[in-house]
């Protein structure tokens, strides 16, 4: 059923952006001034798991859109959480972030200090 929904609601996202670019010419113009519009492109967009990880990469590439995408990543609980998750799953990019983290001196200080409370609880006995 939602496969016969998404061809119909994208097609007719798609028919109405070309037809409103045949009579405007000018897309940003129409899809700041058009909610409606806005909506179902934005649905199938986000209803096609391809469409989106092309929208993703397209944000992904100018620094603008890629903070705010970041932003938004970290602003959502959790989004932030499951980074967090997979950095936690993943030896390298612990690394990466320690690396970087340590690069800073009181960043340096405060992991340090994580380090030796983590040390210290494993010398106590059990």
């Amino acid at each position: 059923m939602k496969v016969r929904w998404r061809g119909p609601a994208l097609a007719t996202a798609a028919l109405g952006l070309v037809a409103a670019l045949g009579c405007s010419g000018d897309v940003n113009k129409l899809l700041t001034s058009n909610p409606e519009m806005q909506s179902q492109i934005m649905g199938a967009i986000s209803a096609d798991s391809a469409l989106a990880g092309r929208m993703i990469d397209q944000l992904m590439t100018k620094d603008g859109t890629r903070t705010l995408l970041m932003e938004k990543v970290f602003a959502n609980g959790q989004a932030k959480q499951d980074v967090m998750s997979a950095v936690a799953r993943d030896q390298t990019m612990i690394d990466g972030v320690l690396n970087l983290a340590v690069q800073d001196s009181s960043m340096r200080n405060h992991v340090m200090t994580l380090f030796k409370g983590v040390q210290m609880g494993q010398s106590v006995p059990r």
